[in-house]
């Protein structure tokens, strides 16, 4: 993966391989970088991945850990960018635990993620 922090979010892309290791690290980074508190989007490009780790206990654990950076910073929206059927499924699956109190959306296209949260930046 690979994280660009820009001026009023950051942008999570995913690529290759991925496993519920390296999407657990990326998260923490992100919430744990001093920046966070500012952020007012997140977007996670999916378009590159080949193979993607999930599993039903994992993906209960990453909603779960939501909650905490989700109160301290109750202004970010996220969107994924996703096509995939078994990404689709993973990310439905995640906003079923209704730990994502923030405004998550998912496009088909990362010009149509940047749309939408530009709309929200106003």
């Amino acid at each position: 993966y690979r994280l660009t922090w820009e001026p009023f979010g950051v942008y999570r892309e995913y690529f290759g391989d991925v496993t519920v290791a390296e999407r657990r690290a990326s998260f923490d980074l992100i919430c744990g970088d001093r920046r966070f508190e500012d952020l007012r989007y997140a977007i996670t490009d999916y378009l590159a991945v080949g193979a993607y780790e999930v599993t039903t206990t994992a993906t209960a654990e990453i909603a779960a850990f939501h909650i905490a950076p989700l109160a301290t910073n109750p202004a970010i929206a996220i969107a994924a960018v996703a096509i995939r059927p078994d990404i689709l499924a993973a990310i439905e699956d995640f906003k079923g635990y209704g730990f994502t109190t923030a405004p998550y959306r998912v496009f088909p296209t990362l010009a149509e993620a940047r749309q939408w949260l530009q709309g929200r930046l106003g």
